[in-house]
Order: C-alpha cells, then sequence, then structure tokens
C-alpha cells in the first residue's frame, strides 16, 4: 500500500496509509479537531470521508460515526488509519452518498457532514459543478437531520441556501468554507482563525471607510484574507481604505489583533523606483519584501532591483498605494 511521509498539518503518525492525493485534499489536523468539536454529538454521519483524517477527529467527539466513500481504495486507507489508532466507533460504507441503500443505513444520524469534490482548473466556483450537489445532500438529508454541514471551495459564488458561512483560516491563509445548516446555523457569515480559535461574527457594521491612504496614519494593518472575503472587516473597529479591491486598516495608535497583521508606517514617498531605492539605503535597508499586487513572475526580479546596492539590517515592507509606504512589521501583531 503506497504511503508518504505525513505532514505535521496532519496526524504525525507514521503508521497511517494515505496516497500523495490523498495528502493533498486531506484536512489539516486543527482544522478537523475545531470541526469535531463544533459538530460534536452522539451518531454522526460523514460523507466522503477520503483516506479518514476528519473522520478520526470525529470518532474522539462522537459516539457512532458512519464514514462514506465512494473510492473504495480511499476508504480501505481509511479502515487501516482507524484501525491503526485503536478506533472502533467508526462504520465504514463504500458507496455514493445519495445512493437509497446507503441513506437507509444512516437514518439513526444527528448530524450530517459532507465534503464536496471540485472540479480542478475552475476559475470560477458554483455550486452545479460540485460533487455531490449540496442542494442534493440537502434535500436527500433533510429527511434525517435538519443538522448538516457542507464543506465547499471558499471561492464559491454566492448561494441562496439559509445557512451559515463559516470562512476558516489556519496560520493566517484562508483554508475552508463551511456550510451549516439547522440548529448548527449560528449567524449569517463567520471567521474562525487557527490555531488561536478566534472567532468573528457578522453584525451588519458598515466599516467606516476613506477614499485615499490618510497620511496621519502610523500603523498599517493587512487583514486576513478570511476576513477579507467574508466581508467582514467592518465588524473590526478600525478605519479602512480600499486599494486595488482589498482593503487595508489603519491607525494612529497601535491597536493589535489577531485577525490583522500589523506594520509601523516608517516614512511615505512617491512611487517612483529611483526615490523608494535612495530611501531604502537612507534607512539602512537589507531586504525589502513587496506588499503590493504583482505578478508573481516577475516578484524576485523587482524585488531585487529595490535590493540592489542594499547593505543594511533591516526588513522593510513597500505598499504602494497613492504613494510608497515603507514599514517594518510589528512584533506579534
Amino acid at each position: 500500500m503506497p504511503r508518504v511521509k505525513t505532514p505535521k498539518q496532519l496526524l504525525p503518525d507514521p503508521r497511517l496509509h494515505y496516497t500523495e492525493e490523498d495528502r493533498r485534499f486531506a484536512t489539516p489536523e486543527p482544522v478537523a479537531t475545531y470541526r469535531a468539536q463544533r459538530l460534536q454529538c452522539q451518531t454522526l454521519a460523514e460523507l466522503g470521508c477520503g483516506a479518514g483524517f476528519q473522520t478520526i477527529a470525529f470518532a474522539k467527539t462522537c459516539q457512532q460515526v458512519y464514514a462514506v466513500e465512494k473510492d473504495p481504495h480511499k476508504i480501505e486507507h481509511a479502515k487501516y488509519n482507524a484501525q491503526v489508532l485503536g478506533l472502533k466507533n467508526i462504520t465504514f460504507i463504500c458507496g455514493d452518498a445519495l445512493d437509497p441503500s446507503v441513506v437507509t443505513q444512516l437514518k439513526s444520524c444527528e448530524m450530517v457532514f459532507c465534503d464536496t469534490e471540485r472540479l480542478p482548473g475552475e476559475t470560477r466556483r458554483t455550486l452545479d459543478t460540485l460533487q455531490p450537489d449540496p442542494r442534493q445532500v440537502l434535500s436527500t438529508y433533510l429527511a434525517i437531520t435538519q443538522n448538516i454541514a457542507i464543506e465547499v471551495p471558499p471561492h464559491l459564488s454566492e448561494t441562496l441556501l439559509d445557512c451559515e458561512r463559516e470562512y476558516l483560516s489556519l496560520n493566517g491563509k484562508l483554508n475552508r468554507l463551511t456550510l451549516y445548516f439547522g440548529r448548527l446555523k449560528q449567524t449569517e457569515k463567520s471567521v474562525v482563525l487557527l490555531p488561536e480559535n478566534e472567532r468573528l461574527i457578522y453584525t451588519a457594521k458598515k466599516p467606516v471607510t476613506v477614499p485615499h491612504f490618510p497620511p496621519e496614519a502610523k500603523y498599517l494593518y493587512e487583514i486576513n484574507p478570511a476576513v477579507v472575503l467574508a466581508g467582514l472587516y467592518g465588524e473590526l473597529d478600525y478605519a479602512f481604505f480600499i486599494h486595488q479591491e482589498k482593503p487595508y486598516a489603519f491607525s494612529k495608535d497601535l491597536k493589535p489583533s489577531l485577525f490583522l497583521r500589523a506594520y509601523r508606517i516608517l516614512t511615505t514617498c512617491v512611487v517612483d523606483p529611483l526615490v523608494i531605492q535612495k530611501t531604502l539605503q537612507q534607512m539602512g535597508t537589507g531586504k525589502v519584501l513587496l506588499r503590493y499586487k504583482i505578478d508573481p513572475q516577475v516578484y524576485w526580479k523587482e524585488r531585487k532591483q529595490y535590493e540592489q546596492g542594499l547593505s543594511g539590517g533591516r526588513k522593510i515592507h513597500l505598499f504602494v498605494f497613492d504613494q510608497a509606504v515603507l514599514c517594518e512589521e510589528v512584533d506579534g501583531g
């Protein structure tokens, strides 16, 4: 059976079996643990269990787990992994989650969790291309329970489904979007940061925005991408300006937040490469991190141009708006 080294974000147990494809699509351990805690119940059905990483977490918070997977190779990995870990409260079912013969076996479940599959290379995510279709999952399983959670691509276009859209951020990066139905729905939208386990919920608060970068600002903040995608930056107590369709926060005094990455503004100058490089030299800069929208293929070329001739020890973060803003990251910000 194929085996690859288990990355730390999954389960650090070398006995586990899975393929490279399993690893690529597996749920990271902090996400699996958080989700298992939120869906804790007596009996849970997991649709699309893959190699079983989320299943393992569910088995630790639920008395009985039914794990459904249509790929016989993946479910064999899941069975093996559960056996290795000594988990005996999982019933594995190989079959289509929408097949009536499978659904019948899940009639005692209090909650249903479904991990949908996506088509690779899509530029726009919609319900129509997900497998299984979340609407079909709802129509099939609402007869069993109202409490259903469905994982979908984070950039899924807005739906008319009555649910909570929970955006998960792992280590500062957008990771998951889960739709919660029934009594699992707690708000319209939310953002959860992991491993910090901090939550931001929708309050319909409108953000205070300005048309240009304010010259009086002393601190600049990058907003967690999950907060931006959820449109919840207005729930943060900051002022904002929008640049290239992306919001940034600013303040006169330092106001740390786990949802923001803080930078101390050192100086500003006109947006001219020669002026920027001269300013960097005067500041004793050694490294320049470009914090503006740039084609990844030219990032290093442009960065090396700014760093040419620099010999200092400072690491400067360069933002470009209607003026260049040179910053240092605030520790822990």
